[in-house]
């Protein structure tokens, strides 16, 4: 039996132009997603750091001075998501990482003994200097002596087909999205391969990314698609509303 959740790790803060979105500005979630398996519990992508509680962070400010910000109450941490699941944050298994950026990473320090499994390109990116630059990947989230697992390509997670790494590079170099097909259906984690349902139609993409590969990442994981699958973005209001597309607590 594979179950999928889903939990918003607090609130990204941005004018809608970077984000592809209409409105001046914006307030988006920051999901993160656990996936229980026979052979153990993996997440994709890991929300905020808890540090990011802190409006003084030294990151915040940065963030503040580029017109962004982040919010996250202790509700909205990693650890308290996976306490109310009844998920030991100590014994999560993988940690599968579309890619290093500090809103997705930021939650590996409250997963100690996770295995990160990330795309090689990413983590080489991560490693180079100026790339890490260009895309905004900043060691203090991700490089915390974790094992790894690098792939290239499509990944079968745990060998059954439940759970697999799409790459879907552009957004970064080496970024991935997640297939997963549960007790709940065939979802696809397309993590930021796009923001929104709404950049998927008007392919309004970040500024730094490389566009030509995001277009052809997104067009293959819409051709994936079956009549039943549920395309989840990453980082979409209107799929985290009051009537969120997955559970983030047992029923």
């Amino acid at each position: 039996m594979t179950r999928l959740f889903g939990c918003v790790c607090g609130q990204f803060h941005s004018p809608g132009a970077g984000l592809g979105m209409a409105a001046e500005r914006v307030a988006v979630p920051v999901p993160f997603y656990v996936i229980e398996h026979p052979e153990g519990v993996a997440l994709f992508d890991a929300g905020l750091h808890d540090d990011m509680q802190d409006a003084d962070d030294p990151y915040r400010q940065r963030l503040r001075e580029g017109g962004m910000d982040v919010s996250l109450t202790a509700e909205e941490t990693v650890a308290s998501h996976l306490e109310r699941l009844e998920i030991d944050a100590a014994k999560v298994r993988y940690v599968v990482l579309s890619h290093l950026h500090f809103d997705h990473a930021g939650g590996l320090s409250a997963l100690p003994n996770a295995t990160l499994v990330v795309q090689s390109k990413e983590w080489a990116a991560g490693a180079d200097e100026e790339t890490s630059r260009r895309y905004f990947l900043p060691k203090r989230f991700f490089d915390l002596g974790h094992q790894l697992r690098l792939v290239d390509g499509e990944h079968d997670l745990f060998g059954d087909g439940s759970v697999t790494c799409i790459p879907s590079h552009g957004h970064t170099p080496g970024h991935q999205s997640l297939r997963v097909r549960s007790d709940q259906g065939d979802h696809i984690l397309v993590g930021d391969a796009c923001y929104t349902a709404e950049s998927a139609v008007s392919r309004n993409f970040p500024a730094y990314a490389d566009h030509a590969a995001m277009n052809r990442s997104l067009d293959a994981l819409m051709a994936m698609r079956g009549p039943q699958t549920v395309m989840i973005y990453g980082h979409d209001p209107g799929q985290w509303g009051e009537r969120a597309l997955l559970p983030g607590v047992r029923g």
